[in-house]
């Protein structure tokens, strides 16, 4: 009987040691970050500017917050990610094409990017992968908004501020 008692006690103080997400938005208010499951093994993770408005997502297959050791680097198919990338940045929004299919490879390792008046986005792919494989390993959308702070783009380079 004291076992049994003893394993409801741990049981019911072990279900409080966690916050939940009710708890945390209450504490200390909406997040500036937040990661979505998109489809099965494929997350977005968006970071909001002060306005709670998207400024930067990442799309990538699931990865644990912590690794248990070395990450492994998986691919998702193409087509998702276009699908995705489509569903958070439809191209009526992007404004006019700037640049279309800057790339860069390194190895097996490439990326694409296309800049819109409204939007960069950039691609990470596996070059050496059959045809029929996944060869997308993320996706990036970079909302340019004032109020988004400034980052590099593909190559680096950082973007002009707005005048």
């Amino acid at each position: 009987m004291r076992i049994l008692t003893g394993c409801l006690i741990v049981a019911a103080a072990s279900a409080g040691l966690a916050p939940s997400s009710p708890e945390l938005h209450n504490r200390y208010g909406l997040s500036d970050w937040e990661r979505f499951t998109v489809r099965p093994g494929i997350t977005a993770t968006v970071q909001y500017g002060a306005d709670h408005l998207a400024c930067q997502i990442q799309i990538g297959p699931y990865q644990p917050l912590i690794h248990p050791g070395a990450p492994v680097t998986t691919f998702i198919p193409a087509k998702d990610v276009s699908e995705i990338v489509e569903e958070l940045a439809p191209r009526a929004m992007r404004g006019k094409e700037v640049s279309i299919g800057s790339s860069f490879q390194s190895g097996c390792a490439a990326e694409r990017g296309d800049e819109y008046e409204n939007v960069s986005i950039l691609t990470g792919m596996n070059a050496c992968a059959p045809p029929n494989a996944p060869q997308d390993s993320a996706a990036e959308i970079i909302f340019k908004r004032e109020i988004c702070p400034k980052v590099k783009n593909a190559f680096g380079v950082s973007e002009p501020k707005s005048k």
